[in-house]
């Protein structure tokens, strides 16, 4: 495979306690263009998200194939706690498709934050996608909680879909100052669309979007799993694609 793209290394890791991750991220490969990794988000009483949880997950992203597998194939020398993990996931993506806005390199960057590959290269599917807002006020608080209540719908819509094979929201403000992720993993392209577009929860947020701003901007990035390993809910999800 060509070297003219980034590289992403999925994680989702499970601890056996809750960890607060307020202002305490925990360190990835230090070699990543970027590293998401945050705790699973719950919405806490002041209806925003909390920054505890004892999931966490996100994804680190590689200039090259060789630091990506070095990072899959030797996950604990990158990232030291998870010799404390009761059970862990990796995988190596391939992405092909971004778009939108995003500040995860500490200024916004459009169409530009992950360089894709040029043809699709076929294979599991994984969305990873993002949401921010610049210049948070007291005004902002009826629309960030209302997107925070949004995101929790879509995920357990997505939770019931035969065609979602795993899905979770990585809030990372809480933990570091800059927006988190949401990753889901698909059976195929035709579910994804579907139920990202067509009908459901989704579709919804997308709507209310329309007619009144929930984020001031956001992007998605559609990758393929080209590895994995480990297990996420008991069992590696690419696995279940085989079955």
């Amino acid at each position: 495979m060509a070297n003219d793209h980034d590289w992403i290394t999925l994680h989702r890791v499970k601890f056996p306690e809750v960890i607060d991750g307020a202002g305490k991220p925990l360190p990835g490969p230090a070699n990543a263009q970027i590293w998401r990794f945050a705790p699973l988000s719950k919405i806490g009483a002041n209806g925003h998200f909390t920054s505890r949880n004892d999931s966490w997950g996100g994804f680190a992203l590689h200039s090259s194939r060789d630091e990506a597998k070095a990072v899959f194939d030797d996950p604990e020398s990158h990232s030291p706690f998870l010799d404390r993990a009761t059970e862990a996931w990796h995988a190596i993506a391939i992405p092909y498709t971004h778009r939108g806005a995003v500040k995860w390199r500490g200024v916004v960057q459009e169409n530009s934050a992950i360089n894709v590959a040029p043809v699709d290269p076929k294979g599991p599917l994984v969305v990873i996608t993002s949401a921010g807002y610049t210049d948070l006020g007291p005004e902002d608080e009826a629309r960030i909680k209302a997107f925070c209540a949004g995101i929790m719908d879509v995920i357990d819509f997505y939770g019931t879909l035969p065609g979602n094979l795993r899905r979770g929201v990585f809030s990372g403000s809480g933990v570091d100052g800059r927006e988190g992720c949401t990753i889901s993993l698909w059976r195929d392209d035709i579910s994804m669309m579907s139920a990202a577009y067509k009908s459901g929860a989704h579709k919804a947020q997308l709507d209310q979007h329309q007619s009144s701003a929930l984020f001031d901007y956001s992007s998605f990035t559609r990758g393929r799993v080209i590895a994995s390993k480990g297990a996420w809910d008991g069992m590696d999800p690419v696995d279940e694609l085989r079955n």
